[in-house]
């Protein structure tokens, strides 16, 4: 059906933005079906749009959504269910008030017609947003029944008109109805605060239901005068004051509440002081918690008189909810009366009082009172708390002063708290480090005053103070405590020193490092570094490697652990080059830097340090720094494998080995498992078994990993497996083993010993077919023989010496497959350059991206040899030269997508034909590795053979006819446009919506009079079509013809017209109703047949004419649409699949041009 495409986002929209309109070109019944189709939503301004249009249809469209909403349990309801919430609110948008009526009024008509509950309790709902006076009537009638009750009720009690108000206190008053229906009205009247209904609640409170008696006291407690508190009162009391089931008691309270928030304070006054009175007698803390809040709210002045008689009380909680409750109406005066309490009041209330001030200080407008504030003329309340903080006051007290002081911010008495400091108490010099560490202010000076006459576990707290502070100013005093004979205090000290530094203290840091007794030499190689932090790495370098040369050879090994610190390529080379060193201490300082270095690129050069035969404690540093290096998450699993199998190459020791395998089990990948298998018969069990867990878990972590290979190894491992805890992991294995496909899987193409199922290069694919077999046979002979002189089997890898120019060929051909290969150029070689033929034709390319006089430095990967399709990789994905780089390659039909080193660099692009662009890729043909001058070196070459389309072809008949194949099932050769939405998938062209959403695929030559023939599948609700004679450019149903392609039976599009449906020249000749018969199941495959000679149009479906007309005679009396078609009588144009946004199968495509 032709309509816009849309995605949506979000029910509630700006609806004020837009203004009604009839869309155009398009029928109420298309307009309904559209919105339909394209629900739920994701896009916010295109739904604004579809609710837009929706609205133009009025009481008709809402009428015919109701009728669409599916009984329970007959389907979902979503499509509508969004349809009408979105038109529910967009009415209610200013401006929209007749549209509201509108709509207000088919809700109440259609709330008549429908018989399910669920439907009328929806058409409720959305009287609850859009209704208003008209509808009190209709919804006032559902108030006794027990299913509609309750939405009946909300919708009432927010219209919140004087006679929705009415109705619900009728429905209330009436004898009709039930217990849960009259609570559904009193919850509904409760929440919209329906006042005039508390005579008709006090009714009620003597109701025998329970549930209904506990709704009331809420209701009354949100809706209740004076004339109700006897009555909830007397409920309280019953409920002995206490916080229960019935809600009694919180009901009273909140009536009182409310009952003084609304001016009547005389009246609330008294009913909370005696709630006070029995509460405290009932010795219920909540309640009378309550009453006092409500009491002090009442009137400040009484307000500060019982707070202070309740901080006399011995109930903390008590004493603490009266100082919140105060926090309300505190002023100066109250904060002066309650302070002067604390000296004399017992340590609980001075705790209580001093917390209390130091939140007070923290609230708005507030702390400045606190801080000025004087007890009397001659004692500011800084000084009673200061004196709070001596020792003869419990630690309760003196933490409560202290945090209070921190709160209030006085920097006066920074200088007090940092005297803390100086206890003998460890926990009052935490007490003191965390507080200080807190202060807003300026502590430094303060802290390093204390640290020399402060106890070892003081000066301790106070450096990690200097040091959490950053306080560069008071380096001194951090480098008078390294010389301190407390070990632990001079440890701290050195510890500190990285964060009290600045780029002036280079020098002297230098001086002391070159200086430095060995355990000093790493804290002070730290604090170089938090020195230079903030020049570039650059100029780090520089300034280090300046100070080395002062320092001599005896002493520069010292900075190379600053130098790791940089990141600098030089750097690195400065510490690589300290590894030659003949100085031992140099050697080793530039070892330990290396170990220390964070980036990948210190990787080489451990393993240069591997390869170079240290001893076994060097080895073992280097090769497991090298292990994590390349192991880092952030990079992909191939290329961690690949480094991780040149440290398998040179490990020592088993446990080394066991290491790195856990590490490749961490990579994830299916080269990764096929690695691991090697090592399933290893002699070390520790290795053996790290490798059985590597093949294992990888294999179930990826049920895609199938294959003879991978079912060998699962078989072989739990043989392997044994005691108690082995049962559970066979189990596992075997449950895996049960699922997995039964399908051959990756198969090895080179055997790691000879040229065995390789053979020489003869010629391109085209001319061999050219070749007689005698001709093809001698061919072959000759380059067999250049085959084996240029290529050659070394060390398990397959090797082209780069003297020769023929490609190494596979014996075998290939359709469509998936193929794993490693690839290594010789960096030594001249112009590093190779690639891989993909069905015989050129080529995934192979180069040094460092040539970029030829363009490579777009990375390899990429179909080189393409000129209309995308031919370069996506991204530079290649390894260094001469580091091994591995390609994972798919090709289906024509499409080929590449992934180097786990980085996707072709995304399912097509690969054209070389050898004759005119042609479609090669269905079947040999896979070869290019010879193109230089060394290049390849391993682990498998390949997974995947089911090959067999090509469509036309019948004898159909040849005979003169037809010919647009569409084979192998390749997309013929079409053009959206190759992204519309692609190759199982012999078909498949229509996959994405990000472009939807998009037509023309055919690359144009029509004019043919018969069009194919076959096609839908989904549920699919939407296509067949674009006839149209341009490339434009709506095709109007620059053309369009021949629908639609699930028209579908419920969403029960109100098109016959010019909409299936077979339809979309607004121009309808279809007739036999396409209803011919019509195949969704799912199922449809034939189909268009005829377009002249302006005679033919529509065949499964045999049956559906559609048989003349466009000229159509439109005699002008369009059947009404709109316009400028495109309908062209003589010629493509022939397309119009996207709608819906998945959709073609195949079979063939055509025959009429004269």
């Amino acid at each position: 059906m032709k309509k816009v495409y849309i995605t949506i986002s979000a029910l509630l929209f700006c609806a004020n933005v837009m203004m009604a309109q009839a869309p155009s070109n398009r029928t109420s019944t298309t307009v309904i079906a559209d919105v339909l189709a394209q629900m739920p939503a994701q896009k916010q301004a295109e739904y604004n749009q579809l609710i837009k249009d929706l609205a133009t249809t009025g009481e008709e469209g809402v009428l015919t959504l109701v009728k669409r909403i599916n009984a329970p349990g007959k389907g979902s309801n979503a499509h509508v269910d969004y349809a009408l919430s979105g038109l529910s609110h967009y009415v209610m948008a200013k401006g929209e008030e007749s549209s509201r009526a509108v709509v207000a009024k088919a809700y109440i008509k259609a709330l008549e017609q429908v018989s399910e509950r669920e439907t009328k309790a929806f058409i409720i709902r959305q009287l609850q947003i859009v209704g208003q006076d008209e509808s009190v009537d209709a919804l006032a009638g559902y108030l006794n029944d027990p299913e509609l009750s309750g939405p009946a009720a909300r919708a009432l009690a927010a219209i919140g008109t004087s006679n929705a108000e009415n109705a619900l206190v009728a429905g209330l008053m009436v004898r009709m109805g039930t217990n849960e229906t009259k609570r559904n009205i009193i919850m509904a009247i409760a929440d919209e605060r329906v006042e005039k209904a508390e005579p008709a609640l006090k009714a009620l409170l003597g109701s025998e239901d329970q549930n209904t008696r506990k709704d009331v006291l809420y209701a009354l407690s949100r809706v209740g005068t004076a004339s109700s508190l006897n009555d909830l009162a007397q409920a309280a009391e019953q409920a002995g004051f206490t916080m229960e089931n019935t809600g009694a008691n919180e009901a009273y309270i909140a009536l009182i509440k409310r009952i003084a928030a609304n001016g009547d304070s005389k009246t609330a006054e008294k009913a909370a002081n005696t709630l006070l009175k029995k509460a405290t007698k009932a010795g219920t803390t909540q309640t009378r918690e309550a009453a006092l809040q409500i009491l002090m709210g009442l009137d400040q002045e009484e307000g500060a008189k019982l707070l202070m008689k309740a901080l006399k009380d011995k109930d903390k909680n008590y004493r603490n909810a009266a100082l919140n409750f105060a926090s309300d109406f505190a002023d100066q005066a109250l904060y002066v009366e309650v302070a002067k309490l604390i000296q004399k009041a017992k340590p609980e209330v001075q705790v209580d009082i001093v917390n209390w001030l130091g939140r007070e200080s923290k609230r708005a407008g507030k702390q400045s009172v606190i801080k000025n504030l004087d007890i009397r003329f001659d004692l500011p309340l800084r000084q009673v708390l200061i004196g709070l903080l001596d020792e003869k006051h419990p630690y309760e007290v003196r933490e409560a002063a202290t945090w209070t002081l921190v709160k209030i911010g006085d920097k006066s008495v920074i200088s007090n708290l940092a005297e803390l400091l100086k206890a003998q108490d460890e926990q009052i010099i935490l007490l003191g480090e965390d507080a200080l560490a807190a202060f807003p202010g300026d502590i430094d000076q303060a802290v390093a005053k204390v640290i020399p006459s402060a106890t070892p576990e003081g000066k301790i707290a106070g450096l990690q103070l200097l040091a959490l502070r950053m306080a560069d100013a008071n380096l001194n005093t951090v480098l008078e405590q390294i010389k301190s004979d407390d070990a632990k205090v001079k440890e701290a000290a050195y510890m500190a020193l990285k964060d009290v530094v600045t780029e002036k203290d280079f020098t002297q840091l230098c001086g002391m490092l070159e200086s430095a007794e060995s355990t000093a030499v790493a804290p002070i190689q730290q604090a170089i570094v938090a020195a230079i932090g903030k020049q570039s790495p650059a100029t780090q370098v520089e300034n280090v490697s300046r100070r080395m040369i002062q320092a001599g050879s005896a002493k520069k090994h010292l900075y190379y652990m600053v130098l790791s610190a940089t990141g600098e390529p030089k750097a690195l080379e400065m510490i690589v080059a300290g590894l030659s060193d003949s100085n031992s201490a140099a050697k080793e300082a530039a070892l330990g830097a290396l170990l220390a270095w964070k980036g990948y690129e210190a990787a080489e050069q451990l393993f240069n340090i591997c390869k170079g035969n240290p001893s076994d404690q060097v080895f073992d540093k280097a090769l497991n720094r090298y292990v994590e290096l390349v192991s880092a998450p952030t990079r992909t699993g191939e290329n961690r494998l690949l480094d991780l199998r040149d440290a398998m190459e040179i490990a020592r020791t088993n446990e080394q080995k066991a290491n790195i395998l856990k590490q490749i089990q961490k990579t994830n990948t299916f080269q990764g498992l096929l690695y691991a298998s090697k090592f399933l018969d290893a002699s070390d069990q520790a290795v053996k078994s790290a490798a059985a867990y590597a093949v294992a878990n990888i294999a179930m972590a990826n049920p895609n990993y199938t294959g003879d290979n991978v079912k060998a190894f699962l078989n072989r491992i739990m043989g392997m497996l044994d005691g108690e805890d082995a049962r559970y992991e066979i189990d596992a294995i075997k449950t895996h083993l049960g699922k997995m496909a039964d399908e051959t899987g990756f198969v090895s193409i080179f055997n790691g010993k000879d040229l065995t199922g390789w053979k020489g290069l003869v010629e391109n694919p085209i001319a061999r077919a050219k070749m007689k077999p005698a001709q093809l046979a001698k061919a072959q002979e000759k380059a067999d023989e250049n085959m084996r002189r240029d290529w050659k089997v070394e060390n398990g890898l397959l090797v082209f010496d780069g003297k020769g120019y023929d490609n190494l060929c596979t014996v075998k051909q290939y359709g469509d497959f998936e193929m794993y290969v490693d690839w290594m150029l010789d960096p030594k070689g001249p112009e590093a350059d190779a690639g891989i033929y993909l069905r015989g034709t050129p080529q995934v390319q192979i180069w040094d991206t460092a040539r970029v006089n030829v363009g490579a430095q777009v990375g390899s990967g990429g179909l080189y040899n393409n000129q209309v399709n995308e031919s370069k990789p996506s991204k530079v994905a290649d390894n260094k030269l001469g580091k091994w780089n591995s390609f994972y390659i798919k090709m289906v039909g024509d499409r080929v997508t590449v992934v180097l080193n786990g980085e996707k660099v072709v995304d399912n692009v097509i690969l054209e034909n070389y050898w004759d662009r005119k042609l479609p890729i090669f269905p079947i043909e040999q896979i070869e590795l290019q010879a193109h001058g230089s060394k290049v070196y390849y391993r682990d070459i498998y390949i997974k053979e995947l089911k090959s389309q067999e090509p469509f072809v036309l019948s004898d008949e159909e040849k005979k006819a003169g037809f010919k194949v647009l569409f084979d099932g192998t390749n997309m050769h013929e079409w053009t446009g959206n190759t992204t939405d519309y692609v190759l998938e199982d012999g078909c062209i498949s229509c996959v919506p994405s990000q472009s959403f939807g998009g037509n695929l023309y055919t690359k030559n144009e029509y004019a009079n043919f018969i069009y023939r194919f076959e096609f599948q839908l989904t549920p609700g699919a939407n296509n079509g067949v674009g006839i004679r149209t341009p490339l450019e434009g709506d095709a149903a109007y620059v053309g013809m369009e021949v629908q392609v639609l699930d028209c039976e579908n419920p969403i599009y029960k109100d098109i017209t016959p010019l909409q449906h299936h077979g339809s020249v979309y607004g121009i000749l309808p279809s007739g109703e036999k396409h209803k018969e011919a019509m195949k199941p969704v799912g199922e495959w449809n034939t189909e047949e268009i005829m377009a000679d002249g302006d005679h149009i033919r529509v065949t479906l499964n045999g049956v004419v559906i559609v048989d007309g003349n466009i000229r005679d159509a439109v005699k009396n002008g369009t059947p649409d009404g709109k316009e078609h400028p495109g309908l009588f062209n003589k010629k144009g493509h022939i397309g699949f119009l996207g709608h946004g819906s998945p959709v199968k073609f195949r079979n495509i063939r055509i025959k041009e009429l004269k």
